[in-house]
């Protein structure tokens, strides 16, 4: 029976190039748009919207005004998680999927001590934004302990990796200024590459096949860490005699006056109680009261180098923890042999993805959302008299590739304004004004109306209009269903910036009601998950 599985890069993949298309030679022409300025049933309670092709022209049928989306009003997103103290943050792991190691409050099996995380709420994701809007990828969680000191600074002098004195390791991502409009509350923006410096970030960080952590899959048992007596021993030597070789192992690491570093047995003769070297003493010891050091030692082989782990013993004779006093890098497969007085230990590296940590943060914190920001009176209120600021809007949303009014092809770069209203602008007589929201009419009757729409707003000689059915006739009167019964005759007659009901309505949200004022900006901002 076949398995498969689609990979969330896929998904990503497709954030990814919908953010580009509003930045490539030959872009998207995108607009986030206002509409709905007509009351709901219910105005504490937004209708509820399906997507069906009725309801994508009710949509059209709302739309007022809109703004051209630019290349700078996209950007890859990830949820917020503010470090929190008193959190246990699941570490970076290479055998585990981004979903699991991006959602919080999730039961997942590792394979660390443990064997899963307990699902008790106090699970996080492995990455956080700290006070200083700092973004960190958790490397070790020391054995799923509570974090208890916020991660700070960017320590470049250690590729970005910071260890606090809770035992975690954090490795610094890249900073979020506090003017980026796309920070929010509940979204963090997650830049693509290192060489994004307004994000602060390095190609420090970035480290082909570090060597950061190596995880504990079982602890063994019968593991001792002894300081042994030694007899005098003179410089150049590399036998030496022990007062016992009781918790005495080929390959321990051996410490002491004279011993170079990483010096470990190569035999024991446990009859004469004299051990064997791998390297030659270069000084004289073993006088009254010197000892020896015999530690585990654990040998990382692969192709890459640097790294210099130890080994830390449990209360049970087990090793819970490798600590790397160096971390290594250009590793991409290893072999970890772990030697000493105990047996059964089994500990594995985890490695990074390619090119190192950090070096496309949004694809590894899985940033498969992009968030859409526009601000509407941004040049002022009226975004130069083309949007009105006395009328309301319920609904917001994105449209791509509209026809221009009249056309049968999209709008492209040339054609299309940065800013449009899409309402059918009527000039008319001198004469009483209308309701806004008001419904209007050519004909006998309301009911029997050859033309009609919703006022959006208007001044002395115009009105806008919204849910327009019908084509207006020029010289006939415009009616009033509450006010102006006899009507002002039209002049003139202005078509909305697009054609009704063409290109794609990619995501539309009902709000409580919005109304614009004079001096006022609205800041539309929403996230469109992949």
């Amino acid at each position: 029976m076949a398995t498969s599985y689609i990979s969330k890069k896929l998904t990503f993949n497709t954030a990814e190039q919908f953010k580009e298309s509003f930045s490539e030679f030959t872009p998207t022409v995108g607009y986030v748009f206002l509409g709905n300025h007509l009351p709901y049933s219910n105005e504490d309670s937004p209708d509820n919207i399906s997507d069906t092709v009725g309801e994508e022209k009710t949509i059209w049928d709302n739309i007022y005004a809109a703004k051209r989306v630019t290349g700078n009003d996209v950007e890859l997103v990830v949820p917020r998680y503010n470090w929190q103290t008193n959190k246990v943050y699941r570490h970076y792991d290479d055998l585990q999927s981004l979903d699991s190691l991006t959602t919080p409050n999730t039961n997942v099996t590792l394979s660390g001590i443990g064997g899963h995380y307990e699902e008790d709420g106090n699970n996080s994701p492995m990455y956080v934004i700290n006070s200083e809007k700092n973004v960190y990828l958790c490397i070790s969680n020391d054995l799923n302990a509570n974090s208890t000191i916020e991660p700070t600074g960017k320590n470049l002098s250690s590729n970005g990796n910071i260890a606090t004195a809770d035992g975690y390791i954090w490795k610094y991502l890249y900073n979020v200024r506090a003017s980026n409009k796309f920070l929010t509350d509940n979204w963090i923006p997650a830049p693509t590459s290192v060489a994004k410096l307004d994000y602060d970030t390095s190609s420090l960080i970035s480290v082909e096949g570090e060597l950061a952590y190596i995880e504990v899959m079982n602890t063994g048992s019968g593991y001792v860490h002894s300081n042994v007596s030694v007899g005098h021993y003179t410089s150049g030597t590399n036998v030496l005699t022990l007062a016992n070789t009781n918790n005495v192992a080929v390959n321990m690491l051996v410490a002491g006056l004279g011993i170079p570093g990483d010096t470990y047995i190569t035999g024991i003769d446990t009859v004469n109680l004299k051990i064997t070297l791998s390297a030659n003493t270069t000084a004289n010891g073993g006088s009254t009261g010197n000892t020896l050091s015999l530690t585990t030692r654990v040998v990382v082989t692969g192709d890459g180098i640097g790294v210099v782990p130890v080994a830390r013993l449990n209360a049970n004779t087990g090793i819970d923890k490798i600590i790397l006093n160096t971390y290594g890098r250009g590793y991409t497969k290893t072999n970890i042999s772990i030697y000493g007085t105990g047996t059964g230990a089994n500990v594995r590296a985890v490695l990074p993805p390619k090119f190192g940590h950090g070096y496309n943060a949004a694809k590894q914190l899985n940033a498969t959302n992009v968030m859409v920001a526009v601000k509407i009176g941004e040049i002022d209120s009226t975004e130069n008299g083309i949007i009105s600021t006395d009328t309301s809007f319920r609904q917001y949303g994105l449209l791509r590739d509209p026809y221009k009014y009249g056309t049968t092809i999209p709008a492209n770069t040339n054609s299309a304004n940065s800013v449009i209203s899409q309402t059918t602008d009527l000039t008319i007589i001198s004469g009483a004004t209308y309701n806004l929201d008001e419904f209007v009419y050519q004909g006998d009757s309301p009911s029997s109306a050859t033309f009609s729409g919703y006022v959006n707003s208007q001044n002395a000689n115009i009105v806008r209009l919204t849910k327009v059915v019908g084509t207006p006739i020029v010289g006939g009167p415009l009616k009033g269903i509450s006010t102006n019964p006899t009507g002002r005759a039209v002049v003139i007659v202005k078509n909305p910036e697009f054609q009704p009901y063409t290109g794609d309505i990619l995501y539309v949200e009902n709000i409580t009601k919005v109304e614009r004022t004079d001096g006022q900006a609205e800041s539309i901002k929403f996230v469109v998950r992949f």
